[in-house]
């Protein structure tokens, strides 16, 4: 007997809730990271922290070498899991391990055994840097294996959309990654201990995802496995996803590589610690990106396209409201930011990239819901297309304006590919998925930018009056809050009005801060 199909989940609710817990957790990485950042920075040397910023952005080629077969595995057990394909499921995550654990050998050695002229490429540094090469590189390869185990055992709980488990294990790792360094310099300890403390962190990472994967689905099998089929499906779904991955890991890892080749390692910690504000403010990328992949891809094997039109609008609205405010902040106050969270010559150094970057990571999160809606419709290759053209834009300016222009190069070669490339991608994946542009452009986009340009002016009027720390987190505070007001009374309906009290009511419920209320 055939197992009974439920109705499709409602949208609106399911979208909240998760997004909602997604922010819980990477909004305390942010806080961690804001705070523990400078005296990382300031303790180790631009230098060091160079290595170290090198070293983490080696982890994040994992997302490329796991050949896209993470993102394959969390659509199909999305699909699979609601009509209990038990076999199925155990046989695609047998492959996907034991593929990604032969392809994270094969990149562990082609790190370890060439490290000698990789070491001279690009960690080019005083001697004190030399002596710690070798071992950083070591690092690296380990801490990439590691990534790639982790990209793989933390799509299942993910694909079950259990956020919570998801943000409870990026909350530990993410404190350990932040808190680690802080406490090991504190007790004497240098550079080298700091770099083991990002390839615990995965560890961390990955025992603890195998432990719930194997819970939410007690048929999981860990020992490797090989199956034909379940390797076919999952490639013919992810080559696309790989060249996506390679086109994104151009854009987004390799201007840190093109940087040291043609600059001192201080340039890579200048540029990074820029770069990495603005990603980590960009909470609302993966935090909503994670909720719609595995809801659309549910929601697309079970033929319910409007449903799906109504995941995509409402997701894409409430990707721009979250990370509209923060990238508004990048643009308007960069120097302020920069010399009271790290030092003048931090500053001086990197406002403008800092401004150039908001921008950019503002237009790359706009194309996110479009990319895992596409994906979930099963139509990869459409965001892989815009990914190629995006990559190859990137690298030509990032060859013809980091020579001449230094840091300020890097991130205009960032800038620029996203604002030619993204509203032709969202244009385009619209019309061939048969929704709405024009609901996507006034709900997602208009009223957003009506809100935030009052909080422009508020900041950038108001700057000359900050001189300290705590007043430039009052005014950033006192800008989200206005935007916060604005986009509730202009930018929200009705509807998410009522639905974002109805989530507090039932937290309040859950706290036991209030009774639920009675039936009429």
């Amino acid at each position: 007997m055939s197992n009974p199909q439920p109705s499709p989940p409602g949208v609106g609710r399911r979208l909240f809730s998760n997004t909602i817990l997604n922010f819980g957790g990477q909004g305390l990485i942010l806080i961690l990271t804001f705070a523990t950042a400078p005296f990382t920075v300031h303790h180790l040397g631009a230098e060091f922290f160079g290595i170290v910023a090198l070293v983490q952005t080696v982890a994040g080629f994992a997302g490329f070498l796991n050949l896209g077969i993470g993102r394959a595995l969390t659509k199909y057990i999305s699909e699979l899991y609601w009509k209990s394909e038990w076999n199925q499921i155990n046989d695609l995550f047998r492959t996907a391990w034991t593929t990604c654990i032969a392809v994270g050998l094969l990149g562990l050695s082609l790190l370890i055994v060439p490290r000698q002229a990789i070491g001279e490429a690009f960690f080019r540094g005083g001697p004190e840097v030399s002596s710690v090469i070798g071992y950083a590189i070591f690092v690296a390869g380990f801490g990439l294996f590691s990534s790639m185990l982790l990209e793989v055992i933390s799509s299942v709980p993910g694909a079950l959309q259990r956020f919570d488990l998801v943000n409870s294990v990026n909350i530990l790792t993410g404190v350990v990654r932040c808190l680690g360094p802080v406490i090991l310099i504190k007790l004497g300890y240098g550079v080298r201990s700091v770099l083991v403390v990002n390839l615990l962190s995965n560890l961390i990472g990955v025992a603890v995802f195998a432990y719930l994967s194997h819970n939410l689905i007690p048929a999981l099998r860990f020992l490797p496995g090989f199956s034909p089929l379940a390797f076919r499906r999952l490639i013919g779904f992810s080559f696309p996803l790989l060249v996506s991955a390679l086109a994104a890991l151009i854009v987004t890892r390799v201007d840190r590589f093109i940087l040291a080749y043609y600059l001192p390692l201080a340039a890579i910690t200048f540029y990074t610690l820029p770069y990495s504000l603005s990603e980590k403010l960009a909470v609302g990328v993966s935090s909503i990106a994670a909720v719609v992949y595995p809801f659309a891809s549910e929601l697309h094997s079970r033929e319910a396209h409007e449903k799906l039109e109504e995941l995509y609008v409402r997701a894409s609205k409430l990707l721009v409201l979250v990370t509209l405010p923060f990238m508004t902040l990048l643009v308007a106050i960069p120097f302020p930011i920069l010399r009271l969270w790290l030092g003048q010559e931090y500053a001086i150094q990197g406002a403008v990239p800092l401004a150039l970057l908001g921008a950019a990571t503002f237009l790359s999160a706009m194309s996110a819901v479009s990319t895992v809606t596409a994906l979930g419709a099963g139509r990869a290759w459409m965001p892989a297309g815009f990914a190629i053209g995006s990559s190859v834009i990137n690298l030509i300016a990032n060859f013809a304006l980091i020579p001449r222009y230094g840091i300020i190069g890097a991130a205009m070669g960032a800038l620029v590919p996203q604002a030619i490339v993204v509203p032709f991608f969202i244009y385009k994946t619209t019309q061939d998925l048969r929704f709405s542009l024009r609901g996507v452009l006034m709900d997602s986009l208009c009223r957003p930018l009506l809100c935030a340009l009052p909080q422009f002016a508020f900041l950038y009027f108001l700057q000359g009056f900050v001189t300290n720390l705590f007043q430039l987190m009052a005014l950033s505070a006192s800008s989200l809050i206005l935007f916060g007001i604005l986009a509730f009374f202009v930018a929200a309906s009705r509807q998410e009005r009522r639905e974002l009290f109805s989530f507090v009511d039932r937290k309040k419920v859950a706290l036991g801060w209030s009774v639920p209320a009675e039936p009429k």
